[in-house]
């Protein structure tokens, strides 16, 4: 399965308004055809960030590491272990910490969910909260289900306890970057991927554009993906710059 045309370049739009570049700079290559890395200069940024998405690539950092970037080509650049290099080489001396590297997903078709009989689904931050008190801390970190700007819970009927969330923040204007989050002792049931296609619902019907970003040894990430029909579209790699090391 493919993404639709109108799809393609509204994700390229929304990765180039987040790149601070115009908006028609990654259009072609969402288009299928083969463009040039592209180079978003930000000399304010603590990060470098390099941007895979279907036949075109862009890099975001300051001005020394796009010519620093130069030298590697865009297979080098996808790996987070290149960009931290790069900071500690041509940094003039800064530390720097990988941030991953991501698979991105994404959706435009609409799914049939199913309504449950034994779940109901709260809208509710306290739940999502409550969740996220019975997961590991690195988890909800990755994930920041509470802080979402719409988070969905998958509660038990009976009782409502918290087994699942899901939620989504909206990047300018188009895209609904997805995330969700499972209590441990009940992953591997197919509950994170039906919170997902709630939330993936609302989003559609919001008109936005379903994202699902998977790191790249995330296994059940990218089994979710799989089962929710996702189209695997590119990759996000990035680094963090940090102080100068002594």
């Amino acid at each position: 399965m493919d993404l639709e045309t109108g799809t393609r370049a509204i994700i390229a739009l929304a990765w180039a308004r987040r790149f601070g570049l115009p908006d028609t700079e990654l259009h072609y290559a969402a288009m299928g055809e083969t463009a040039p890395r592209v180079l978003a200069r930000d000399d304010t940024t603590d990060s470098v960030r390099f941007l895979r998405l279907l036949r075109g690539s862009a890099l975001h950092g300051p001005g020394w590491a796009l010519d620093a970037a130069e030298r590697y080509d865009d297979d080098e650049l996808g790996l987070e272990s290149t960009l931290v290099r790069l900071v500690r080489e041509h940094g003039g001396g800064r530390d720097a910490r990988g941030l991953g590297e991501t698979a991105l997903y994404y959706l435009d078709e609409p799914l049939d969910v199913a309504e449950s009989e034994s779940t109901v689904v709260s809208f509710d931050v306290a739940h999502a909260r409550e969740l996220e008190a019975a997961c590991p801390r690195d988890d909800v970190a990755e994930v920041r289900l509470s802080a979402r700007e719409h988070p969905f819970t998958l509660l038990a009927e009976e009782g409502h306890k918290p087994l699942a969330g899901a939620g989504y923040d909206i990047w300018e204007g188009m895209v609904a970057d997805l995330s969700a989050l499972t209590a441990p002792a009940l992953r591997r049931h197919g509950l994170a991927s039906y919170i997902t296609a709630v939330a993936i619902d609302d989003a559609l019907t919001q008109g936005l554009i379903p994202q699902w970003r998977a790191g790249v040894s995330n296994r059940a990430a990218h089994l979710t993906a799989q089962t929710l029909g996702f189209v695997l579209a590119g990759s996000l790699t990035a680094a963090s710059i940090g102080d100068t090391r002594f």
